[in-house]
């Protein structure tokens, strides 16, 4: 123990409080330092105390001697300096009197304490200070350090236009809905390939915490963004449902759905608050960045599906009684390239939501954070995320080293917020600017997002704004964008090839179901959005989870349109160069459908007259189809496809989309083998007859006559 002091009492040199020295030689650290508690989050007086709190976790094995816990701090000027680590930062001022001594410590967790004076810490007013604990072992050897910021007097000592902040929040989440409904007991239930989407909306699951949560923050902090097919799901989930049973037949039916109608309830108070704005995504949420590998054509059907689904479903203002105040394009986490950006201006949205570092969005020299406005492939429609914010939400790779070790990940974020929006405003002080925060997709980080956003209510520096505020802002003209990228982080995640392949394929059969419909009515049987759920962003990361729905929503598709088929034909054979024969079309869907037979032969000779498309009502019709030979005795296989009104064969042949027979052409016409069968007939019983009466004749006795 006196050996630290004494190390300690060198570097310190004159006083208690030593200014910018240079810090000792570092170790290897081994201890894992943790903060709890921080008081006060913003300092606006040099009265008052610095407290911090925490805990040392010390490895199994090891031991160490004469352990001081210490307090260093630096000055931030630039936004970048927060990118380096607490061993890179600059030199700072270590504060020798404000100490914990542990002594010696061994394996396992210590608490530690801090306490400092903001008086004898010397501050200057409008500056962001780095707050470095460090652990020192002899006074020698440095164990382990975790960094955090204090934003100091901030708005004091000068005029400081505040700066408008808006937080966009994401309400999304895959549904599970695979488009089929299961009768139970004499009622019809939507089918869930899994029940994560009905935990999450309980009162302990991450959506109802996304919405409960922000009941904390100051008024007008949230603008909303809500995926309309997610208030459609819960609405449809509310009134029951099943869960599919993977390798079983037959279906569990859900527990109680109260989950779903507690939800739809705190959404409607939420989203459609006074204080709040609210804004939407095109249906089920398109996976942009996944699309930009299809071709355009097929990337902009599902895309102009989901967002007609959006403006003409009126999910959002069902479910919460507001109108949206328009569409968004949001690629996932802001990401975007040039072929992105074209596929969500095809939807023709309010704006698009892009991230700072995707687009390039910065002023010369990085002198300082420009409005979150930016132009590209000809439109002025980029409202633009500040990345190094939305990375806070995200669990920022600054503060991950201090996750594991005990600390409150809630305080760390919202002490780097509160450090990030500071040094955004001092930048330019007196130029106010519009910056945006953009939350993370997953509400998985719910109930911490809302309470890192709840510092925001100790940063005056800060006014906060709607979407809507950020949209009415231009460009900076001083600001530029580079070439939109996509960070491989990302766009690693997309839909491979092969998922890619199995979606546009499962659309192609959409499309081919729907072309066969005789009343767009018909067409509401919940598959429309089943696929394009195939293809929702809020997949990402959950692999096996979309494989299981991507192959439900599949089977349950095949097996609706099988619903209609063909009926197999026994061989045939053709009685002369003309004739007909039956196919038997089979329609057991509730409703009519219109189809075509389309006849094949695998050989020539043989002409078809094609049967034109017609509507088939529910039950059973029979179509005959004229054929004629050009000659007697031949064999032909004769094929008929069941086709739709532009000629693309519907089905296949295990499920009845197709039937083959072999039609016998004979040389005998029917007339003519009506007239040997007849001639047969009578030659037959002609001779039967005269047989008869031979046979009668013998067995009559003969008359004796005289002389005889």
């Amino acid at each position: 123990m006196v050996r630290a002091w004494l190390a300690l009492a060198l570097v310190a040199g004159a006083g208690a409080y030593g200014l910018a020295t240079a810090r000792p030689a570092q170790a290897a650290q081994t201890v894992e330092v943790g903060l709890t508690s921080m008081n006060p989050a913003v300092a606006t007086s040099s009265s008052g105390t610095l407290a911090l709190s925490g805990q040392l976790t010390v490895p199994s094995g090891q031991k160490h001697e004469d352990v001081i816990v210490q307090l260093a701090f630096a000055e931030i000027q630039l936004r970048s300096e927060m990118d380096q680590s607490a061993e890179t930062g600059p030199n700072e001022q270590q504060l020798f009197g404000v100490q914990d001594v542990l002594g010696d410590i061994g394996a396992g967790t210590h608490p530690w304490n801090l306490s400092a004076s903001l008086a004898d810490m010397g501050l200057s007013p409008d500056h962001v200070y780095a707050l470095d604990v460090q652990v020192w072992s002899d006074g020698t050897s440095l164990l382990g350090v975790l960094r955090t910021y204090l934003p100091y007097k901030i708005g004091s000592g000068q005029s400081l236009a505040p700066t408008q902040l808006t937080v966009l929040a994401p309400v999304t989440a895959p549904v599970p809905l695979d488009g089929y409904s299961e009768p139970v007991s004499g009622a019809s239930y939507q089918e869930l390939t899994q029940d994560s989407l009905i935990q999450q909306m309980g009162e302990s699951g991450s959506l109802y915490q996304l919405l409960a949560k922000s009941a904390q923050l100051p008024k007008g902090t949230v603008s909303w963004v809500v995926d309309p097919d997610l208030l459609s799901a819960a609405a449809q989930i509310a009134e029951g449902y099943v869960v599919a049973k993977p390798g079983a037949s037959g279906d569990a039916v859900g527990p109680d759905t109260g989950n779903a109608d507690d939800w739809l309830k705190e959404a409607k108070a939420v989203l459609a608050g006074p204080n709040s704005e609210l804004w939407q995504l095109p249906s089920t949420d398109p996976d942009l960045g996944s699309l930009s590998h299809a071709t355009p054509a097929e990337a902009q059907r599902l895309l102009s599906a989901a967002a007609a689904q959006s403006t003409t479903a009126g999910a959002v203002k069902t479910a919460t009684g507001a109108d949206p105040r328009g569409l968004l394009a949001f690629p996932a986490d802001g990401q975007a390239n040039a072929q992105t950006l074209k596929l969500a201006q095809s939807v023709d949205p309010t704006a698009v939501v892009v991230d700072s570092d995707s687009t390039g969005l910065s002023v010369p020299d990085d002198s300082y954070t420009p409005t979150g406005r930016a132009s590209a492939n000809g439109h002025n429609d980029l409202a633009v995320a500040d990345s190094a914010l939305d990375a806070i939400m995200d669990g920022d790779p600054a503060d991950a080293d201090y996750s594991g070790s005990g600390s409150n990940t809630t305080v760390l974020a919202g002490q780097r917020l509160l450090a990030q929006t500071a040094l955004i405003g001092l930048e330019k002080p007196e130029q106010g600017r519009s910056v945006m925060l953009a939350l993370p997709r997953s509400s998985a980080t719910a109930a911490k997002d809302m309470g890192v956003l709840d510092y925001l209510r100790d940063a005056p520096w800060l006014k906060p704004a709607g979407l809507s505020a950020l949209l009415q802002q231009t460009p900076d003209k001083a600001a530029s964008t580079g070439s939109a990228t996509r960070a491989a982080s990302v766009s690693d995640t997309d839909l491979g090839s092969a998922q890619l392949n199995q979606v546009l394929a499962l659309d192609s059969q959409l499309q081919l179901y729907q072309s066969i419909l005789s009343s767009s009515a018909a067409a509401a049987d919940g598959f429309t959005e089943a696929v394009l759920r195939t293809v929702s962003t809020g997949w990402r990361g959950q692999r096996s989870a979309w494989a299981d729905f991507q192959s439900t929503v599949s089977s349950r598709l095949a097996s609706q349109m099988g619903q209609v088929y063909l009926i197999p034909k026994s061989d045939l054979t053709l009685s002369g160069t003309s004739g007909s024969i039956p196919f038997t079309v089979v329609n057991h869907l509730p409703h009519s459908v219109n189809l075509g037979l389309d006849i094949d032969t695998n050989r020539t000779g043989l002409h078809v007259t094609q049967p034109p498309v017609r509507t088939f009502a529910p039950g059973s019709t029979t179509v005959e189809v004229k054929v004629t030979a050009e000659a007697p005795g031949a064999n032909v296989v004769v094929t008929a496809y069941l086709v739709n009104s532009s000629g693309r064969h519907y089905g296949s042949a295990t499920s009845g989309g197709s039937r083959s027979l072999q039609v016998t052409v004979t040389s005998i016409g029917f007339v003519a083998l009506l007239l040997f069968a007849g001639s047969a007939a009578l030659l037959v019983f002609a001779v039967g007859l005269r047989i008869y009466r031979g046979r009668r004749g013998s067995r009559r006795t003969p008359e004796t006559q005289p002389g005889d």
